[in-house]
């Protein structure tokens, strides 16, 4: 194979310009995930990067774009000299993005990933490198371990980052479900249902639909976290509006999936996830309290299962977090990563130690600190991301009859 060439682009100009060869790329590699798609990284530039200066690594051959790490380079003042540079993927603060890595085109994935990584280990200028959701089993891992884990200059640190459920959905739909922790009650929970008026499944795909059941996911979203004070997840307008422009900008690919359940004249539980290939992300979901006690998002994550089935998906990715209920239907789970490199200059060791001691702080709160006391802290969190005034007024504490999730 001849050796690649690399470029590094800069700047969101420079970003922007990359979009038509970085959509061929994408889809050439049927299976990679939508945080990997150039609208999703386009669209958290406009309106995310606070900032931070897209940096895209291209590897190509014969001028063809075989690869491609998207990478966002932010300054931090640490009160010792110049600035530090640091550098992490593009695309992940605020939005939860799992499994980043390097795109390449089949069959170039580790010569790609090895010539961008080696142009990335030789610039001095780089203080920190940040990479948080690598995927465990990625190759990417070996090759920055040979390229900054060997580098005296830098100090260089492995971790497990995120736990990721999932569901192999190898097998009958019959065989799946008895698998799963509570398949009687599935069963029964969506007979009830079905008695009821108006009982109705839908899935939205279609391009001029996705907005609108994309503001009923907002309004369950809201209902089901209002007596604990709100959700992180979509507390700041900008992250809606990133929502918003992404979902109509992949529908035309039919990438994105709003999967409903209505009953009563009313949409009761959404979840949004995406699709491609033999391959489908939950990303997110709300439902209607009200009809907890019904388990509506429970019911509606079942049939989910069972139409992903239908369409011949292989992997169920519930993405990042232990939640119980993943695990009701969860057969395995992956393991993301997160790698830093840190070069020997005092200020971005710093740095690095100051962001190491507010997280271990932060972990330490919720340790100590009352149920009560943390909801408080966490309000205050939420009213700040929303630029709203902050209240002091606390809900109830949670009984052990209401659930956590329906």
């Amino acid at each position: 194979m001849n050796r690649l060439a690399v470029d590094d682009v800069r700047g969101a100009a420079g970003l922007a310009a990359l979009r038509v060869e970085w959509e061929e790329l994408f889809e050439s590699v049927p299976r990679a995930s939508p945080f990997l798609s150039p609208e999703w990284a386009l669209t958290w530039q406009e309106l995310l990067a606070e900032g931070s200066m897209p940096r895209v690594l291209c590897a190509r051959r014969d001028g063809r774009l075989v690869g491609v790490l998207a990478l966002s380079e932010r300054e931090h003042w640490a009160g010792l000299g110049r600035p530090v540079k640091r550098l992490a993927f593009l695309a992940e603060q605020n939005v939860g993005a799992d499994g980043l890595d390097v795109l390449a085109l089949p069959g170039f994935e580790r010569d790609a990933a090895s010539a961008m990584l080696a142009r990335l280990a030789a610039d001095s200028s780089v203080d920190v490198l940040d990479l948080e959701g690598l995927p465990g089993e990625s190759p990417t891992l070996q090759l920055l371990a040979w390229n900054f884990g060997n580098d005296r200059r830098r100090s260089y640190t492995l971790a497990p980052s995120q736990v990721c459920p999932y569901l192999d959905l190898g097998g009958s739909w019959e065989e799946m479900l008895g698998r799963t922790k509570r398949p009687q009650q599935f069963a029964r929970l969506l007979r009830e249902l079905g008695r009821r008026d108006g009982f109705e499944v839908r899935s939205v795909t279609e391009p001029g639909m996705v907005g609108g059941a994309l503001d009923r996911l907002f309004q369950l979203h809201d209902r089901r976290w209002a007596f604990q004070g709100g959700s992180d997840a979509f507390a700041r307008q900008s992250v809606r509006e990133f929502h918003r422009r992404f979902v109509e900008r992949i529908a035309a690919r039919r990438m994105v999936r709003f999967e409903e359940l209505w009953v009563e004249g009313a949409c009761r539980a959404s979840w949004y996830g995406f699709g491609r290939a033999d391959r489908y992300w939950a990303y997110q979901s709300g439902y209607d309290p009200a009809w907890s006690k019904h388990s509506v998002a429970f019911v509606r994550l079942g049939i989910s299962v069972q139409e992903a089935a239908g369409r011949g998906v292989r992997f169920y990715d519930f993405l990042r977090g232990p939640e119980t209920y993943k695990f009701d239907w969860a057969s395995g789970a992956r393991v993301t990563m997160r790698v830093v490199a840190v070069r020997s200059r005092r200020a971005a060791r710093f740095l690095m130690r100051r962001r190491g001691l507010r997280l271990a702080t932060e972990q330490a709160a919720e340790a100590v600190l009352s149920e009560r006391s943390l909801e408080w802290m966490r309000r205050l969190r939420r009213a700040r991301h929303r630029r709203q005034p902050f209240t002091l007024s606390l809900p109830h504490k949670r009984g052990p009859s209401s659930p956590e999730w329906a």
